[in-house]
């Protein structure tokens, strides 16, 4: 599968129509890359340079917890993301800092895209960044819904059994 059939089936972009997705597509940076089980695409509290696009594979989005001082910390799954999600949307948004970690489950294929030349393609096309950034909050918030669920009710449903 190609770059902008990945951007085509990703959820960030949807409503964007192709010539919307081919500026993206043709973004320097943007290209995709294959990634190893248990690879480590970014780390919590890196600088976050790329978001990415689940083209096939499977990430997870991980936490690491302390249980105490003396205690090693655990890795707390926090969502999992499947084709044509979206993550590393600390590209977007200050401080530009990933808050979680995401760790390849199985060899997938991401599409890596510069969060600072997408900042400036919506810069001179307004309606791409408006339409995305509607996506990002409609993800974002949806996230932060599966969390507080887990907060309250100790489920990890729906993302985990």
């Amino acid at each position: 599968m190609g770059v902008e059939e990945s951007l085509k089936r990703a959820e960030v972009f949807l409503g964007l129509d192709d010539s919307d997705l081919h500026k993206i597509a043709e973004l320097p940076s943007c290209q995709e890359q294959a990634c190893q089980a248990q690879e480590v695409i970014f780390k919590a509290g890196d600088k976050a340079k790329y978001l990415y696009v689940l083209g096939e594979g499977q990430v997870n989005l991980v936490m690491e917890v302390s249980a105490g001082s003396k205690q090693p910390a655990n890795q707390v799954i926090v969502d999992i993301i499947t084709t044509g999600g979206f993550f590393g949307w600390s590209a977007l948004v200050l401080p530009h800092s990933y808050v979680l970690s995401a760790i390849c489950q199985e060899p997938s294929k991401v599409v890596r895209i510069s969060g600072a030349e997408l900042g400036s393609l919506f810069d001179t096309d307004n309606h791409i960044g408006y339409k995305i950034f509607q996506s990002l909050t409609r993800i974002i918030g949806s996230r932060l819904r599966d969390v507080e669920r887990l907060l309250v009710t100790g489920r990890r449903w729906p993302f985990l059994p």
